[in-house]
């Protein structure tokens, strides 16, 4: 890493006023959960898990645009005040209409703040640090995701269901305040009239990923994965506390090891060399590796045993994503980040929508052990598949790259 003392200090303040976000998000949705479920209506769960991330794939073309057009640190200060307000709303009104009418709001917001601050990142951070800056990002929420659900709900206990949620407002306030205090910003490029003015449309993020050779095979493996691990994780539940007899401690100290591993292989991807071939090899590497762990914790017969795989398995899918990440943001020109980050959440999130109720039709119909070990076969077989033709594609970006630089 090779950051000056400038950058250092902002990626730091980012990354801890993000991660204190990030944690008051987790709180949020474990007091929210917690207030619907005595409700008795198992649709009025759905209905907030939808609410929370419906919004990110509809509003994502207008969010990249917007994010590529208006400077990032004006952008995303309003929307932390805004985010707030909400927050404080979600707090105060209980009624079930009122607190999916306001998740609904807030997940449109944070539609937009999403790709700005991913946008923002390599900005602050500079292209030869990118690696190490998504790391820094990814570790920071892996630790809010561990550390959220548990804290949640000895709060939700403690204090009542309404503090989670003006402690959330307090963090969006924060990360606004954090985001003014940057030296840094991102602001509109000539280049987006000039360079990519062909490009300068609401879904050129979505063309972008389809339209490059090496990022496609990728996607479409990525795409794949997510959609088997998001399935394994509805069947997890009742794989542990149901076919292992464990008990709900046990489940959830399942859930934090894979939450520990990831965060270890985010600070370890963050060390990887830039190289398109480099990243490319792994992300499909790490795919694999999930595939393996995910059939052979199919296979155990003890809760205990599954604590090693997921640990693999977490290490394995922070490298996975972090590789991924930093080898879209390397690949993708400056002025088009907002659009393409805006794209990635959009299409993992409608991924993630549509792996659970895939999960819970699949759940109807085989085993929770076999749930498992088909999603571990099903990763595996596509990192196979695809494999061969982004390392390819890599290798001859590579080859490109060389030339231009011999030139």
């Amino acid at each position: 890493m090779t950051y000056s003392p400038m950058q250092r200090r902002d990626i730091r303040l980012l990354a801890g006023l993000r991660g204190i976000s990030f944690l008051g998000d987790s709180l949020a949705m474990t007091a929210l959960f917690l207030r619907l479920a005595p409700l008795g209506h198992a649709w009025a769960i759905a209905a907030l898990s939808i609410a929370g991330t419906l919004p990110l794939v509809l509003l994502s073309p207008l969010a990249g645009q917007v994010v590529d057009r208006v400077p990032a640190k004006r952008l995303l200060v309003w929307l932390g005040f805004a985010e707030a307000v909400v927050c404080v709303g979600i707090g105060v009104w209980h009624g079930m209409t009122a607190t999916i009418s306001l998740m609904l709001a807030l997940s449109s917001l944070v539609a937009f703040s999403f790709p700005g601050y991913s946008a923002l990142v390599p900005t602050i951070a500079g292209e030869e640090n990118i690696a190490a800056s998504q790391g820094t990002m990814q570790a920071v929420q892996g630790v809010a995701a561990v550390l959220g659900p548990v804290l949640g709900g000895v709060l939700v206990g403690w204090v009542g269901q309404s503090w989670p949620l003006f402690i959330d407002a307090v963090s969006y306030a924060l990360a606004a305040l954090a985001t003014t205090w940057l030296r840094h910003d991102r602001r509109p490029s000539a280049r987006n009239t000039i360079e990519h003015a062909a490009s300068d449309k609401m879904l050129a993020g979505v063309s972008f990923l389809w339209n490059d050779r090496l990022l496609r095979p990728l996607v479409l493996t990525t795409l794949v994965f997510l959609l088997a691990l998001n399935m394994i994780n509805v069947a997890e539940v009742f794989f542990v506390t149901v076919t292992l007899h464990g008990s709900a401690l046990a489940y959830g100290t399942v859930g934090a090891s894979f939450g520990a591993g990831s965060v270890v292989g985010s600070i370890l991807a963050g060390r990887l060399d830039q190289g398109f071939v480099r990243l490319a090899r792994s992300v499909l590497i790490a795919i694999t590796v999930v595939g393996v762990a995910m059939t052979a914790i199919g296979l155990v017969t003890r809760v205990g045993y599954i604590y090693p795989f997921m640990v693999v398995t977490g290490v394995s899918a922070g490298i996975a994503n972090v590789a991924f990440m930093t080898l879209c943001t390397v690949r993708s020109p400056e002025a088009l980040r907002g659009r393409v980050f805006a794209a990635i959440g959009a299409i993992f999130t409608g991924d993630q929508i549509g792996a659970t109720a895939a999960g819970g039709l699949v759940l109807t119909l085989v085993s929770p052990r076999s749930v498992f070990q088909i999603g571990g076969v099903v990763a595996t077989a596509c990192a196979l598949i695809f494999g061969p033709i982004a390392l390819r594609a890599s290798a001859q970006a590579h080859a490109r790259e060389t030339d231009d630089q011999g030139e």
